[in-house]
């Protein structure tokens, strides 16, 4: 038994909360999948600024739309107003019709990232989350903590079988080679083989404001291995079916279930 996934890399229109619920409901409806995943903030778009105070609302409004047509399981970039003007860049998790979100925990604001005037970050004490579908536990997390060793650990620790991780990656400069490219597969590997994970990076593509989203999404396996890579530079979609196999193997032969807690009590002091 496996867990069939959908990545869904599409252009987000800035802003455009109509025509985005309409490509996202397209995708969704026509999916053989039993989970599709888009990347971060798909539903608004990401290079939103002050905008993001005119779409919330419209914003909150599509996803619970969403959550009404979705049959089986759908994961989606949105904000989340958590109280009075207070709000969350977030991801919807849809199960059976059944609304969920999480949150960031690690919100960017440099180079071109100014997501700390917009956001609030999520707190780890109340706002890890694992969820099951189809025989899987799963967790989200949202591009940026990916960049950080503890979201994916603790999500994998507490039970999860597969990382999603919806993400909103820009070029940083022109070259031959694409370096960022480079840097997100090593992450991802890591994070799957340290933590025995299968992990499912979805990324934006196409152009908002000066900035430009390169795709590549991918999905590796727990033993290190790139499964299924989507095209750079164009919307694309691609399925590929999770199974146990690769995650029983690598537990077998892991050390991933010590966590030495010492270690923190020298971190906090630095």
């Amino acid at each position: 038994m496996g867990l069939k996934v959908e990545l869904a890399q599409i252009r987000s229109y800035l802003g455009d909360i109509q025509k985005n619920y309409e490509k996202h409901l397209e995708i969704i409806e026509s999916s053989s999948a039993d989970c599709v995943v888009f990347p971060e903030l798909s539903l608004t778009g990401y290079i939103l600024k002050d905008l993001t105070y005119e779409v919330y609302k419209d914003a909150e409004k599509a996803t619970e739309k969403l959550a009404e047509r979705v049959k089986k399981c759908a994961i989606f970039g949105t904000i989340k107003e958590i109280r009075r003007g207070i709000l969350r860049n977030s991801a919807a998790v849809i199960i059976n019709g059944k609304l969920n979100y999480v949150y960031k925990f690690y919100l960017p604001t440099y180079g071109l990232f100014e997501e700390r005037r917009y956001f609030q970050r999520a707190d780890p004490l109340s706002d890890l989350k694992i969820f099951e579908y189809n025989g899987f536990k799963f967790g989200v997390i949202i591009c940026e903590d990916a960049w950080h060793p503890e979201p994916i650990e603790a999500l994998s620790l507490m039970g999860a079988d597969v990382i999603f991780i919806p993400s909103a990656s820009p070029m940083r400069k022109l070259s031959d080679k694409l370096a960022i490219e480079d840097n997100w597969e090593s992450l991802l590997k890591a994070h799957s083989l340290m933590n025995t994970v299968w992990t499912v990076f979805v990324n934006v593509v196409g152009s908002q404001e000066e900035e430009y989203f390169w795709g590549g999404s991918r999905v590796v396996s727990p033993l290190g291995e790139v499964k299924i890579k989507l095209r750079l530079f164009y919307e694309d979609r691609g399925v590929f079916e999770i199974t146990e196999n690769e995650i029983i193997r690598s537990r077998f032969f892991s050390s991933y279930r010590d966590h030495i807690r010492e270690f923190h009590s020298i971190l906090d002091k630095l």
